[in-house]
């Protein structure tokens, strides 16, 4: 007999919620249609992408720019529907076991790739043994932490196998899969061309990539599910730049467009032929303090400060109001976001009394230890929004009559500021995920916390989050999500700003359900349940979407300069190509590339060792890379990351260049790494080599 801790209760409680989801997930066999009744097949669009991605496989995803178009060209074992049910895709249905620990996926019979070859279980078993091989370094691994093996017993059934009993065991184990008949023969997935060009099963298939450009798909005609695309041809336009996406958005050449900052809602929001569409904002705007410094250690201090921040008019001066008050480490888009957390009123007279039992105020300004007082706020230079918070943040401090100084710092510096805790104040954004983890950012365990910048410590909020991840019961567990949210609240170890929303923006023409964009599905995720009127309905073209005018004038300009050297001229118009479509990436977009490559490590090590206890390097001291006379004399500017390993002592024993921006650079950056001195890594205490990322920045 199945026995539950707990009592009586709870172990009924228990079974009758495993018994709803056995009964949800068997009943799949239904039919459920994602495409809209009234949609209508035809037409081409053109969606703007800010960034370009690294690469278009399901399998290395970048924690940086867009991912969604793999969403089009592979197939999950289920999915969302606007309605927020689970819906089939390549599974037909799914079962659970008696003791919940397996899960028996059926799939459809009639799915084949690409290349027409079936798609089978066996591709499923293959391409989740790859993302458990620790060789390949697949960067969500730590999802699969609680899968011990998947095994395909016939061509279209597969079962996973669980090391524990837990709410999101469905949701891990739906993986995209990859056709074993063509990886198989590959020694390194992560050098495949593959990656670039992709053999999928999804409704959509790679037609052209042009680097720095565009990308293009078009209908797959093998594509399996009754429910066919819509529409004809995607293209994703891929800018640095939003004002010039912007400008295409005006001229009617963009249809769809994301990554839309709120100062640009109000020009828009005018053309007719839009619509700016608010989605629920899924990541948080903050002032952390560092507790390990006198005075932010004291509560009381932190939330004087906190309270002296009028939230409502950070938001309308940074955001156009187009965001919310944050109340905490979680975000409306969490399906545990409690509203009965209140944000932190602004309140000018309780402030100061905070502030005042720790600052004296003479009639000039406060002091501290009898010396005059300045909090310094550091934040992203690569991110103006983030700037602009800090210095708004500024403003209204300084009218309560403290004496801030900001610095906005390239995001390579701020982020070892972050590690080192050479900091009083910061302002940063963190993503609350569906399958949130707050552990890297709220552990009192050092080598678990490591992006717990703040030092903030609390036993009680670690056993909290663990029952709140581990529970089945989704009342209780939202008990359990609520009181981390209060604890944390109460605290003030940040000092939570806002939620802003994430903004769209859509052709009216460009049509699906009703309820599409308040849903919780993300519309690029999604396009083939979207269709274009009839009326409106065309071809896209290409040679004016990329803007020919522009090449013109490129030709003039490398004619004019004909006397000069030809080499330097290419090398010159190259990397100013490389700047112009792989816009900077911000400290917050690095950090968490960095919280699913520690969380990725983490699990690899205990693959390997299940007791291990591993501690990442942490720098001791950086050597900043001169800046080299051959690099300022064709004004390459950006930010070189280096690989560097480690070695036992704290000293590095090797550097390779993993994201280049010019050879004299690279090699001034790689020279810089190797001296370079850690902390060394540890596992189980004892020091270890180990792989660590350092990014730097030149600038003329």
């Amino acid at each position: 007999m199945l026995k539950i801790k707990g009592g009586l209760m709870r172990y009924m409680r228990f079974i009758l919620v495993a018994i709803a989801i056995v009964v949800l997930f068997a009943s799949c066999e239904k039919k459920v249609s994602r495409l809209p009744e009234t949609g209508e097949a035809g037409g081409e669009i053109a969606v703007g992408i800010i960034g370009e991605p690294e690469n278009l496989t399901p399998f290395y995803p970048s924690f940086i720019y867009h991912n969604e178009i793999t969403d089009m060209l592979f197939m999950p074992l289920h999915k969302k529907d606007v309605n927020d049910k689970i819906v089939p895709m390549l599974a037909t249905s799914w079962e659970y076991s008696e003791d919940l620990k397996k899960i028996t996926y059926n799939l459809r019979h009639d799915v084949v790739w690409q290349d027409q070859t079936p798609v089978t279980a066996y591709d499923v078993e293959y391409t989740f043994k790859m993302m458990k091989d620790p060789a390949n370094n697949y960067p969500l691994i730590m999802k699969l932490q609680n899968i011990d093996s998947a095994k395909a017993i016939s061509e279209t059934r597969i079962i996973f196998f669980f090391n524990k009993v837990y709410p999101m065991a469905l949701f891990d184990s739906d993986i995209k899969a990859l056709p074993k008949h063509i990886l198989e023969k590959e020694k390194n997935l992560a050098n495949a061309a593959f990656n670039r060009k992709p053999v999928g099963n999804g409704p959509y298939k790679l037609d052209k990539w042009e680097a720095g450009k565009f990308i293009s798909l078009v209908k797959n005609e093998n594509y399996s599910l009754e429910d066919k695309p819509l529409i004809e041809k995607i293209v994703y336009m891929i800018y640095s730049d939003q004002a010039v996406m912007v400008e295409d958005i005006k001229q009617g050449k963009i249809d769809i467009a994301y990554d839309i900052s709120p100062e640009r809602i109000g020009e828009l929001g005018k053309l007719k032929n839009v619509t700016p569409i608010n989605k629920k904002g899924n990541t948080y705007t903050y002032l952390g303090f560092n507790t390990s410094r006198k005075p932010f250690d004291s509560k009381d201090f932190r939330k004087g400060i906190s309270m002296l921040i009028d939230r409502n008019l950070l938001i309308k001066n940074t955001l156009q109001g187009n965001g919310i008050s944050a109340n905490g480490p979680i975000t409306p888009s969490f399906w545990a976001y409690s509203e009965n957390v209140k944000p932190v009123a602004f309140n000018k007279t309780d402030g100061e009394k905070l502030i005042n039992t720790i600052l004296k105020k003479d009639a000039k300004r406060y002091t501290y230890n009898a010396k005059p007082y300045t909090l310094n706020i550091i934040t992203d230079r690569n991110d103006a929004t983030m700037v602009n918070v800090a210095k708004e943040i500024a403003l209204q401090l300084t009218n309560a009559g403290l004496s801030v100084k900001v610095t906005d710092l390239p995001s390579d510096s701020l982020i070892i500021k972050l590690f080192t805790r050479d900091y009083d104040l910061y302002v940063l954004s963190w993503q609350v995920s569906e399958d949130f983890n707050p552990f890297p950012f709220w552990s009192s365990k050092k080598e678990i916390g490591r992006f717990n910048f703040v030092d903030y410590y609390n036993a009680n909020v670690d056993s909290i989050v663990n029952l709140a991840m581990t529970t089945m019961d989704k009342d209780e567990a939202f008990g359990y999500w609520e009181e981390f949210q209060k604890i944390i609240a109460e605290d003030q170890p940040y000092a939570f700003l806002y939620v802003p929303n994430r903004i769209i923006i859509v052709n009216n023409t460009i049509k699906s359900f009703d309820n599409v964009y308040t849903s919780s599905i993300e519309p690029i995720s999604n396009l083939d349940i979207f269709y274009v009127e009839k009326t409106a309905q065309k071809k896209i073209d290409m040679a004016m979407l990329i803007n020919p005018v522009e090449k013109v004038e490129e030709k003039k300009e490398e004619t004019a300069k004909k006397t000069e050297n030809k080499t330097e001229v290419k090398k010159t118009e190259t990397k100013k190509e490389e700047v112009k479509t792989t816009p900077a990436p911000t400290a917050a977009q690095l950090l968490s590339q960095q919280v699913s490559s520690q969380q990725a490590d983490t699990v690899k090590k205990e693959e390997e060792k299940k007791t291990a206890i591993i501690v990442q390097p942490a720098p001791v001291k950086i050597i900043q890379p001169s800046y080299p006379e051959a690099a300022k004399k064709i004004g390459a500017e950006g930010t070189v990351y280096v690989e560097a390993i480690v070695g036992k002592d704290g000293k590095v024993v090797s550097a390779k260049v993993i994201k280049s921006l010019n050879s004299v650079c690279d090699e001034a950056a790689v020279n810089a790494a190797m001296q370079a001195v850690f902390k060394p890594g540890t596992s189980d205490g004892v020091p270890t080599e180990m792989k660590t990322t350092i990014p730097y920045r030149f600038k003329p």
